[in-house]
């Protein structure tokens, strides 16, 4: 008797992002080619599936269109439910139907989720309450005040929460996806799959998902303009005082201000600007550790691997070694 395909099925609508559809099930279906071709399988290990509210064509944020073979409204089983994320997210949070579809389909299935703001979908269907999850980083406060009680990490990849995993912005998609084919089906299937398409089969550390000198550049007050200059001073001492005489305000009210507007304490917020300036550093591959620590700001190299282990998870000469 032939098991039966795992079945796969993701939740699109107009102006999804279309990485958001075809990465996961890209990978899911490149799992069930790579192991029919390898005499691993013999039937479909994988059925994948495109829903939307209407048979038909979906037109995505980039203007192409991709093909729902199905409605969700004539679904009523399957293994994976996924969600995908993009612009039109918000319509789709506020359809009554599509609601309560997942709201029904999730006890169902062995296993729920999303990819980058289909999150928020999720959330509208009350799905996230008390539970972990993430999103697209500039997301993630949204998240959080749909979904009551949710635990979002901004940081992470993507988040298990026993059936219910979420992913991060786009491509992180594919990186859940390979996490679930590993669990189907072991880590050398999910090694060689992550080969085949040229991808991590993990990408190392939390992976911040945005970078502070972009949200830098974006302000153009008074706290912008202290943000890209202490881009300018890392390799200094940086200590409250300066930072407040650099933003010509008092030490207590700059502390406060700051924490206010930038959800950080000036110190917590240098910190992390040094550790992101060494990313880009070990990443660019020209600097050696002595170097990156001392042009960074960190104390010595130890003070540096410390912060990398904490932070990233990874030591500085493997994130160099993988990103460099």
């Amino acid at each position: 008797m032939t098991e039966r395909p795992h079945r796969v099925a993701v939740l699109g609508f107009p102006d999804a992002q279309i990485l958001d559809i075809t990465g996961p099930l890209e990978v899911f279906s490149r799992t069930a080619r790579w192991l029919r071709d390898t005499g691993k399988a013999s039937g479909l290990v994988y059925e994948i599936e495109l829903l939307a509210r209407d048979a038909g064509p979906v037109r995505t944020s980039g203007g192409i269109a991709v093909t729902a073979a199905r409605s969700f409204r004539e679904v009523g089983a399957c293994d994976t439910l996924l969600v995908a994320g993009g612009i039109g997210w918000e319509a789709a949070a506020h359809d009554p139907d599509v609601l309560a579809w997942l709201r029904r389909m999730a006890p169902r299935v062995q296993r729920f989720g999303s990819i980058c703001t289909g999150a928020l979908v999720l959330a509208a269907a009350g799905l996230l309450n008390g539970r972990r999850a993430t999103t697209h980083w500039a997301y993630c406060d949204r998240l959080a005040a749909a979904a009551p009680g949710c635990d979002v990490e901004p940081d992470a990849i993507f988040v298990e929460d026993g059936a219910l995993f979420t992913s991060a912005g786009v491509t992180t998609g594919m990186d859940m996806a390979l996490e679930l084919v590993e669990r189907d089906h072991g880590k050398a299937v999910a090694v060689a799959v992550a080969q085949e398409l040229v991808i991590y089969r993990k990408r190392p550390g939390g992976q911040t998902q945005f970078s502070r000198f972009l949200e830098a550049e974006r302000r153009e007050d008074r706290l912008g303009e202290l943000q890209l200059w202490i881009l300018d001073h890392l390799d200094e001492d940086l200590p409250l005082e300066r930072l407040a005489v650099a933003a010509g305000m008092s030490p207590r009210h700059f502390s406060r201000r700051f924490k206010d507007e930038l959800g950080a304490t000036p110190a917590a917020y240098v910190a992390r600007l040094r550790l992101e300036e060494a990313r880009r550093r070990l990443e660019s591959g020209a600097h050696s550790l002595k170097d990156v620590a001392r042009t960074c700001g960190f104390a010595d190299e130890q003070n540096l691997r410390r912060a990398f282990r904490k932070h990233v998870g990874v030591a500085p000469s493997e994130y160099r070694e993988r990103f460099g």
